[in-house]
């Protein structure tokens, strides 16, 4: 493959699927938005809700109200930001234009991220980036492109065996990435939410490894705790009591922290 093959290779993601919701993270819980949701990832969370994600079809449906268009993988991100555009239109109620690039896992992809990401910024939108947090080299490539940061933590106990990428450290977590992906973000000036996935597997150990590894960020960022909504091999979520418990804990720690299921679950949208 020619240099420039190589070069257009990296700035093209293969895509899942593209729609508008009012699904949110942290924050931005239950605002209008449009998803686009890549193809790919070396993680294989126990809660993982997005199985399809793993592998991208040879076409991904692009939603715009009642009609769908399908559109040839991989795309570039100046043809993923024109696709925003068409579902912006057909969805009138999203008066602030908010993009969610979201996974899979984005950051397999930084060179299409930071494309689609100042593609949509000429245009008025504002992209938020969903990631797992694993790769701050990555994150550093694209960061430039992104208004807001949505970074999980991943627990120990709710992650299967990865497939790929780096791995995680002694504790089973990759807390010393994470907190370097907030970092890199905030230098660049993006507004920072982490979020802890809570199932009944969680200890409250691994709770308190994890807010003493985000001890250096907590005053800049908003921590999300998000009780587990069942699906696959997780069939029960987190206590009342257990939750009870580790809002305790984080607030007690410095924290501003939520607590927030997944909204869109509830209200039964995609």
């Amino acid at each position: 493959m020619a240099a420039a093959d190589r070069a257009e290779a990296k700035q093209r993601a293969p895509l899942i699927e593209v729609f508008a919701s009012v699904q949110g993270e942290g924050r931005h819980v239950g605002e209008p938005t449009v998803f686009v949701r890549t193809a790919t990832c070396p993680l294989r969370c126990l809660y993982c809700d997005t199985p399809e994600s793993y592998e991208a079809a040879a076409r991904f449906p692009v939603r715009m109200g009642r009609r769908q268009q399908l559109e040839p993988n991989p795309v570039t991100g100046s043809r993923a930001a024109e696709l925003v555009g068409l579902v912006l239109a057909a969805n009138p109620q999203h008066a602030r234009p908010l993009v969610s690039l979201t996974g899979g896992e984005p950051l397999e992809f930084p060179g299409f991220v930071r494309e689609f990401g100042l593609a949509l910024r000429e245009s008025g939108a504002r992209l938020h980036l969903e990631t797992a947090a694993i790769e701050p080299d990555g994150l550093a490539v694209c960061v430039d492109a992104i208004e807001h940061l949505s970074a999980d933590y991943k627990l120990p106990g709710t992650l299967g065996a990865p497939v790929g990428g780096p791995a995680p450290e002694a504790d089973g977590s990759y807390g010393e990435r994470h907190r370097q992906c907030c970092e890199i973000a905030l230098r660049s000036g993006a507004t920072v939410d982490i979020k802890l996935v809570l199932t009944d597997a969680v200890t409250d150990a691994a709770v308190a490894r994890a807010l003493e590894r985000l001890a250096p960020v907590r005053q800049q960022v908003q921590l999300i705790l998000q009780p587990v909504t069942p699906f696959g091999a997780i069939e029960r979520s987190a206590s009342p009591a257990d939750l009870v418990g580790v809002l305790q804990m984080a607030v007690a720690a410095g924290f501003e922290v939520r607590l927030l299921p997944q909204v869109h679950k509830m209200l039964q949208l995609p």
